[in-house]
Formats: C-alpha cells, sequence, structure tokens
C-alpha cells in the first residue's frame, strides 16, 4: 500500500517542497534497497528515490530509452555482451534478457555498492544466472587503480578520475571480461565508465570484436578526464568501426552533445536495428 502511494506521490506535478519530502521519505521510511517497481518493459526494480536515475523512473520518465531499445533489438539468444559501468542494473538486465539463457553477459563494476544493486536486481528478474560480474575496472594494462566512493545520490556517477577517500581496485584488460562469454560471439560491448572510456578501448583488441560498441561520450566527464571525443572516434575508426549516434545517423562531428551522450560504433559487415522513433531529450 505504501509502495503504490508514493508512487502515485512520485509521478504527481513537482511543488518546491516535493524534492524535500522525497529526500525526508528516502532517509526515514523507504527501506534500503529501494521500492519495488514495475517498469514499462515488464522488469521489476528496487528503486530508491536518493539515486538521479532511479527517481527519473520512478516518476514514470525514461531513461536512455533508444539505447536500451539497441540493447534489446541487437542481442539475441546466445550472443554475448560486456557492459561495463552496471550501475543498479538496468542496462545488464535488458541485454541479459535478450540473450536467453544460452547468453552471457558480463558486467563488470568497480564500485561494490552497484554490483550488489545490480545483483539485487538481476536477482528479482531471475536473470541472475545469465550474468557474471567482475568487480573490476577496464584499463588499458592490468594494475591496482585509487577510486573514490560513489555519492549517494547518483552512484554510477563515481569516476576513476575522482579525487578523495576510497578504496582500490583492480583494473583488468577487456580481454579478460570477453573470455568469460566463451564459446559465445562478443557480439556488443557497452561502455559507461565517467571518462575512462578511452583507457578501456586502449586495452582491447578491436580487430577481434565486438560486432557493435556503444560508449558514452559525457562531455563533462570527458573533460574532467582530459578526453577528447576526437581521440575515441579516431581509435575506433583505425580498427575499422563506422560510427552513429543512436538513431542510426553518421557521425562525423562532436561540435554538440550527442543524443542520450552515446556514441554507436558497428564493424562494416555487422548487421544493426536502429530505433525507429526519433525522441529527442
Amino acid at each position: 500500500m505504501f509502495s503504490r502511494f508514493l508512487g502515485t506521490y512520485l509521478q504527481a506535478r513537482d511543488h518546491p517542497a516535493k524534492r524535500r519530502i522525497v529526500g525526508w521519505l528516502a532517509k526515514s521510511v523507504i527501506p534500503a534497497e529501494g521500492i519495488e517497481t514495475r517498469l514499462p518493459d515488464g522488469l521489476v526494480f528496487f528503486l530508491h528515490p536518493r539515486d538521479t536515475i532511479e527517481y527519473i523512473l520512478l516518476r514514470g520518465e525514461k531513461y536512455e530509452p533508444a539505447t536500451l531499445a539497441l540493447l534489446q533489438a541487437n542481442l539475441g539468444p546466445g550472443d554475448g555482451a560486456v557492459l561495463a559501468g552496471t550501475n543498479f542494473g538496468l542496462h545488464v538486465a535488458v541485454s541479459a534478457r535478450a540473450v536467453g539463457a544460452d547468453g552471457k553477459v558480463v558486467g563488470v563494476e568497480p564500485q561494490a555498492a552497484a554490483v550488489l544493486r545490480t545483483r539485487l536486481n538481476l536477482e528479482r528478474n531471475g536473470l541472475a544466472s545469465r550474468v557474471d560480474l567482475l568487480q573490476a575496472a577496464l584499463g588499458a594494462t592490468p594494475e591496482i587503480l585509487q577510486m573514490a566512493w560513489s555519492k549517494v545520490e547518483n552512484s554510477g556517477a563515481a569516476s576513476l578520475f575522482d579525487r578523495g577517500e576510497g578504496f582500490r581496485v583492480p583494473a583488468v584488460r577487456l580481454e579478460a571480461a570477453v573470455q568469460l562469454l566463451a564459446p559465445r560471439r562478443f557480439r556488443l560491448l557497452l561502455l559507461d565508465v565517467q571518462g575512462y572510456e578511452l583507457h578501456a578501448l586502449a586495452g582491447a583488441d578491436l580487430k577481434r570484436g565486438p560486432d557493435i560498441a556503444i560508449i558514452e561520450l559525457d562531455p563533462e566527464f570527458l573533460r574532467h578526464s582530459g578526453t577528447s571525443p576526437e581521440s575515441i572516434a579516431d581509435l575506433l575508426m583505425r580498427n575499422d568501426y563506422q560510427l552513429f549516434d543512436v538513431y542510426g545517423r553518421e557521425v562525423s562531428r562532436f561540435d554538440s552533445p550527442l543524443p542520450e551522450r552515446n556514441l554507436v560504433a558497428k564493424r562494416p559487415t555487422a548487421q544493426i536495428s536502429w530505433p525507429k522513433k526519433f525522441e529527442p531529450l
């Protein structure tokens, strides 16, 4: 009863005190795992309004609908996928459902809290057996890195370039994660690693795959890391990838942020299905 009431309140019209009330409820009343919520695509997630992205979903709004549609449409039964940056597990769950019982998804995530939330939501949807969770970061070389603790209000926004109190995390090359997919085809890679994308790609043998890569190019995180989108694009093109946005439009310039901040790279011979409807953010 309380969950239904809170869900209705969250989806109601905003007012000046609403965020304060929700903040008080988040600290005082809402369970630590969050509110069990059925999403429009049928997945059931534990979502907590303290997290920015989860709050968006609790309000009944969409988050990265075109990217999720790409995952759903371009992963099939028996495929393999690596997703780096799992947050609370939304993209991982959509991918795990798409690859079926014979497929495999490897979720790579350095933050322990995000790994646990991902596991919780995968178990709720009966998808945990299709996913290997690897608590690590993807990097250019195997090493031990320092990482700051994530913020409570957005656990998915933690970056390896942040400074502050934290912990040590192993960095592994992409090939280590890909080995966990064997003998499945490496169909898709998603990188949402908060400015560490170039480092993750530098440690990959891209001549061996994937067929499709979806790479976040968030202007704020790229500036924070001192990485240009052109450097990432150049690396991909040197490995024979073609570049598009999430709606299938060719990308050659980075004068403005991409839709959903994601760049899509595909092999010339790879088949890909694009979202049919253009929905600007």
